[in-house]
């Protein structure tokens, strides 16, 4: 048997959330409408979300080449994998309020800086944007487009918080859905290699094709 972690979760049925209020790890009672609670579902939200990345994009793995520093490998089971157990660090942060003189461990702003650095070495193997490119392509990028907008959904909300936080949840969550961004721009150069598809971008205030024909019987 696997050593137990710090976390027992032997009663799933408590009741004490059916009146509309639950804990927070300091054993106070918050209402589950509240903005804290609402950013904590919509972050295991994105951990649900990352699992549904793994499976599309399971044993998959991108060889980069690096302009002037060598290549760069993603496997991309194993990041998604990390971003997920960093959702529940980014949980645990944000179910405990912060208090003076507090010894907790805090979640760390290094985690925000490694991914700034990652989007900095990976963002030259891409071409220059010329506009927004519309969210399109294979399952994987589609995916990647739909953990970045979640993302940022969820920094939204940690903003809203009226209590004070940790602030580098929210710088994580920042470099984090930029991150998505880069990631799904490189997964649709990647699938074009084998594919005839093109990234499609914005072209404001044109007039565009509907796609739509009727035929009038006579």
């Amino acid at each position: 048997m696997s050593e137990r972690g710090k976390v027992h979760l032997n009663m799933i049925v408590t009741k004490t959330g059916d009146q509309g209020e639950t804990y927070l790890n300091d054993s106070s009672r918050v209402s589950k409408a509240s903005t804290r609670i609402k950013a904590l579902a919509l972050i295991e939200t994105i951990s649900v979300k990352l699992g549904f990345f793994i499976h599309e994009c399971r044993q998959d793995q991108l060889k980069l080449s690096l302009p002037e520093e060598g290549v760069c490998v993603l496997n991309l089971e194993q990041l998604a994998n990390s971003f997920q157990q960093e959702m529940y660090d980014l949980g645990s942060d944000l179910s405990t309020p912060i208090k003076s003189e507090e010894t907790i461990v805090r979640f760390p702003v290094e985690k925000a800086e490694e991914i700034t650095k990652l989007i900095s070495k990976l963002t030259p193997t891409l071409e220059p944007l010329d506009s927004f490119i519309l969210p399109q392509g294979s399952l994987r990028v589609l995916l990647a487009h739909d953990i970045r907008t979640t993302i940022r959904q969820a920094e939204t909300l940690v903003w809203d918080i009226e209590e004070a936080i940790n602030p580098a949840v929210t710088l994580y969550l920042n470099r984090l859905s930029d991150f998505w961004f880069v990631l799904g721009r490189i997964l649709q150069s990647e699938d074009q290699l084998t594919t005839d598809e093109i990234t499609k971008k914005w072209e404001p205030n044109q007039e565009h094709e509907r796609g739509i024909q009727i035929q009038e019987t006579k």
